[in-house]
């Protein structure tokens, strides 16, 4: 086959055009860092990247989660907290109450502080975290208890506290297939009663009337109800303590979580770097090669070109 000079030269703009391509991929590799800037430079290597990038992102959420899912543990658990010491110093003006050395004057005293116990317990109840109530279940927009009726003192009565939330708590997936309790049913809780009848159950108490009934007694110098309340505050005591102990579980599962999170996390990113990130050594040592080369080719095919017939009459 007789070669000419026009092949010859669009072999060598062939030649010149790969080695700049190559040069460009290079330059490419030392900008980004990475071995894989779209998929045709390792469809293999792509896929791999794309399921490690996907496991990433799921772990990104899931350690989310549980930060969000931690700060409405541990704002109800302090709320739960806040209770308890509410209910150890309603007990303390129980027994206060109960005592033959008080009268009807120091006794109604104590009732105005048990009043304020009584609202304090309400906004405990009623603790909100990030637009969300902490015992209301879905209901966000409303608080889910609510009292009707103030104070009196003739004839004694109370606020009588409803629960206008629902029952339903809510969970936050913090692992595939793991999801954790973040609230707590507010009617179990604070009123005993865990499966919505209306009506408290056995062994429980409704906080409220409980306090209720604690006001009205020392209102009315009944020291026979006052004194029935003491063992009812233990009970409300335990009750709540129940609650904390659930809380704290769930904190502890969080814990557990997050680290095996983080391992994960540590591992994904280092398989994807092995997956996709460019060698920097080696990716600059052959850039500095590429551009010798390249500079070279360019001198040899300008001569090569030059190289016409008309070079040689004279």
């Amino acid at each position: 086959m007789r070669v000419t000079q026009s092949m010859i030269i669009r072999s060598a703009l062939d030649d010149l055009n790969r080695a700049r391509a190559r040069l460009v991929r290079t330059q490419e590799q030392a900008a980004s860092g990475l071995r894989i800037n779209r998929p045709s430079d390792d469809p293999v290597g792509t896929s791999a990247a794309m399921l490690l990038k996907s496991g990433l992102e799921a772990t990104s959420q899931y350690q989310r989660n549980i930060n969000q899912t931690r700060t409405r543990l541990s704002s109800g658990e302090n709320a739960l907290a806040n209770a308890t010491d509410l209910l150890v110093r309603a007990k303390e003006l129980a027994l206060q109450g109960a005592n033959a050395t008080q009268n009807a004057a120091t006794r109604a005293q104590i009732a105005e502080e048990v009043e304020s116990l009584h609202s304090s317990m309400l906004a405990e109840a009623n603790s909100r975290i990030a637009g969300g109530a902490l015992f209301g279940g879905y209901t966000t927009d409303t608080a889910p208890f609510v009292a009707s009726g103030p104070f009196i003192d003739l004839p004694p009565s109370s606020p009588t506290v409803a629960f206008a939330g629902d029952r339903n708590e809510i969970e936050i997936q913090i692992d595939e297939a793991v999801r954790t309790r973040a609230t707590a049913n507010g009617q179990r809780v604070f009123m005993g009663d865990a499966d919505g009848d209306g009506s408290v159950d056995g062994g429980r108490e409704d906080i409220f009337q409980l306090l209720a009934d604690l006001r009205d007694g020392l209102a009315t110098n009944n020291v026979a109800q006052v004194d029935s309340t003491i063992p009812r505050l233990d009970a409300a005591m335990s009750q709540i303590s129940v609650e904390r102990t659930h809380f704290g579980a769930s904190l502890t599962q969080l814990d557990t979580f997050e680290k095996r999170l983080d391992d994960r996390f540590v591992d994904l990113t280092a398989r994807l770097s092995d997956t996709q990130d460019a060698d920097s050594l080696q990716v600059f040592s052959d850039l500095a090669s590429q551009e010798v080369a390249l500079q070279a080719s360019l001198q040899a095919n300008a001569r090569l070109i030059q190289s016409t017939l008309l070079d040689f009459i004279g």
